[in-house]
């Protein structure tokens, strides 16, 4: 069983996480806390023993992804995943001059939206995978349970996303 001040720790250390990847999915804020809120009370009431989790953060991620479908059906609303892409690329600063900053800032700024614009190119199901696994760090196992896909499918699909940016941008 878990206690009070495990679930203030455990929130504390997922809470950001989660926020972010329901805004990276499309879901307006108001939906969110309200569903973050939801998977905390969740926890509470039920006492949950949640010693036969491995990994907590992913369990909390996909209950959450569960709650705001919910939600979303609850207002009569289609769910259909339409990820933000905000990608953070970092270029070290190694000039003091804030004429050459002002240059890095710049090329950032371009390789951001280089990079958003490829990523728009791909599905709202493929940018979500690829989120999953290469910004939150899931393995393809991971990923498949908690889109509610096939283990080969997800496999696939990160390969055929690499495939089509390659053919695209990679000339």
């Amino acid at each position: 069983m878990i206690e009070s001040n495990d679930i203030a720790s455990i929130y504390t250390d997922c809470v950001d996480d989660m926020y972010t990847y329901a805004l990276y999915l499309g879901f307006q804020e108001q939906n969110i806390v309200d569903a973050i809120q939801d998977v905390f009370i969740n926890l509470c009431e039920k006492k949950k023993d949640l010693t036969g989790i491995s990994n907590i953060k992913f369990y909390l991620l996909k209950s959450l992804r569960n709650r705001l479908v919910d939600i979303a059906k609850q207002e009569g609303k289609s769910v259909s995943f339409s990820p933000v892409i905000n990608v953070e690329v970092s270029i070290a600063e190694t000039y003091d001059h804030a004429e050459n900053r002002l240059i890095q800032m710049e090329e950032e700024e371009e390789k951001k939206r280089e990079i958003q614009a490829m990523l728009a190119s791909l599905s709202p199901r493929q940018q979500e995978i690829i989120y999953l696994h290469f910004m939150e760090g899931y393995n393809y196992r991971q990923v498949a349970e908690l889109m509610g896909m096939n283990y080969g499918n997800v496999r696939k699909m990160i390969y055929k996303s690499f495939k089509l940016l390659r053919t695209k941008y990679c000339e």
